[in-house]
């Protein structure tokens, strides 16, 4: 999935992006609130393309499966769990299976 693709998904389900200096060490962040759906890229800290549509993808992935938390938990299975939640739809979105499988087969 190329990276228009991800924001023309983002936009069909009404999930605002916006450019936002979060911290630092933050690239994206998804939020959640009162039926308010928004992703604030850190375009400070996103230098390409590739990085962009990880990020993106990530987040859109704590939409999709709902693997949202709150930013001040200090409860890290919940963190680790929802974080896992949302890169494993990214992954599936970014690299569909039969695309591995075909790279796979091409490698040997």
């Amino acid at each position: 999935m190329n990276l228009d693709t991800l924001y023309d998904l983002a936009e069909k389900e009404n999930v605002k992006i916006y450019d936002y200096f979060i911290d630092e060490d933050i690239n994206g962040i998804y939020l959640n609130y009162d039926k308010l759906n928004a992703i604030a890229l850190n375009h400070k800290n996103i230098d390409n393309t590739n990085l962009e549509k990880c990020v993106l993808s990530e987040e859109l992935g704590h939409y999709y499966m709902d693997a949202t938390y709150n930013y001040s938990s200090s409860d890290k299975i919940l963190i680790d769990k929802q974080e896992y939640r949302a890169k494993k739809w990214s992954y599936y979105v970014l690299i569909p299976f039969e695309n591995l499988k075909l790279a796979i087969l091409k490698r040997n």
